[in-house]
């Protein structure tokens, strides 16, 4: 019987190894199997067509929007620090880029035309994202600290622009 099993194994490895045969009947599973898959029918294609390239820019901004307010959020809150130096800026972009890098790795929008969409989202975040705090100021007190936002909506004026000490009114 066990000669039998042997025999039977390598009938089916001749089978297989034949070069004529494109493809071998496996008796136990009942069907022809292909030696060889083309790469197309493995891999599925994936369809970039029918996204946006709108949406996905925006997506992309509002991950590196979310990474900007992560490292305010960790300024503020947990280390109480304002921004009065350049030291405070970069350590903050720092914690920004970090936070950015990991949120991208999550959602998978690791690509250049991602990147600088979060990059947009940092520097869009930078400039107006007080404007966040001016419509929202209870539900920002909860994220930052009430005196953050007291702090920011005297300094600032509603849909304005802050590029460097300038605010800039729309």
């Amino acid at each position: 019987m066990v000669k039998q099993d042997i025999n039977d194994f390598n009938a089916r490895v001749k089978r297989i190894k034949n070069p004529r045969n494109k493809s071998y009947y496996d008796p136990d599973l009942g069907m022809h199997i292909p030696k060889r898959v083309p790469r197309d029918q493995i891999k599925k294609k994936v369809q970039h067509d029918e996204d946006s390239y709108l949406g996905k820019f925006i997506v992309a901004m509002v991950i590196g929007a979310v990474a900007l307010m992560f490292a305010q959020v960790v300024r503020i809150r947990f280390f109480g620090l304002s921004l009065d130096s350049d030291v405070m800026l970069a350590l903050e972009l720092f914690v920004a880029f970090w936070a950015m890098l990991l949120l991208s790795t999550l959602l998978r929008k690791r690509h250049i035309f991602d990147r600088i969409g979060q990059l947009a989202g940092i520097g869009a975040m930078m400039v107006a994202g007080h404007n966040l705090i001016w419509r929202w100021p209870e539900q920002m007190a909860y994220i930052y600290t009430d005196a953050h936002v007291q702090q920011v909506l005297q300094q600032t004026e509603e849909l304005s622009l802050v590029w460097g000490a300038a605010v800039l009114t729309l």
